[in-house]
């Protein structure tokens, strides 16, 4: 299977690397430190499975990059792999559409049996019972989010981030006015007025981290 793995440590990023490439049926085939770098590394490259970090700053959160990619690339699997055990993100993870949902702290091959589970198209929560994930699973989604197209996505986090019109059109390889297009429909479609309106709405819903 050809992996991509999403972290903000690139120590965390190399051990991974030189473990799954060790592996007889895994291969490393990308790396990224933030969640908007990842899903466009997904539009040039062939990838199986993501190891979505949650928490990379000051980026976009893993979070919203694997609602991202499992409402674009819904054949891509996503292992959320994290140091936060707290329930609420297991919830989280599981409202973003993730596969799997592994502590950092776990053994290597707790890690690897959980990747390869996935790939069979298993769920895999460390630690949680299907019956449990499926209690927990009660997400309706924000229809104002849901309403914005998938340019806008992309958009949203990087204006809330604060770069301005020309980092993004050059990140994002469209024009400025392309870009202004977008933040106008993005500000109507979500109801915000300011700046600040849409830096809530982003921090809100674990859009962003800084």
């Amino acid at each position: 299977m050809k992996i991509i793995i999403a972290d903000d440590h690139a120590l965390v990023r190399n051990a991974l690397t030189f473990m799954l490439n060790a592996q007889p049926d895994m291969e490393v085939v990308g790396d990224a430190a933030d969640g908007n770098e990842v899903f466009m590394k997904l539009e040039n490259t062939q990838a199986d499975l993501v190891l979505m970090d949650i928490s990379m700053p000051p980026g976009e959160n893993g979070l919203h990059t694997t609602r991202r990619i499992k409402e674009t690339h819904p054949e891509i699997k996503v292992i959320v792999l994290t140091m936060h055990d707290e329930e609420s993100y297991v919830r989280e993870a599981l409202n973003a559409g993730a596969d799997g949902f592994i502590l950092k702290s776990t053994t290597d091959d707790i890690l690897l049996d959980g990747i390869r589970q996935v790939y069979a198209n298993q769920r895999y929560y460390s630690g949680y019972t299907n019956d449990r994930l499926d209690e927990m699973d009660t997400f309706e989604g924000d229809s104002l989010y849901a309403s914005l197209s998938k340019r806008e996505k992309e958009v949203l986090p990087l204006v809330a981030l604060g770069y301005n019109n020309r980092d993004i059109a050059e990140k994002l390889f469209i024009s400025v006015k392309t870009v202004e297009v977008h933040k106008a429909n993005i500000r109507k479609k979500l109801e915000v007025d300011s700046y600040a309106d849409l830096l809530r709405y982003s921090m809100k819903n674990h859009l962003v981290d800084f």
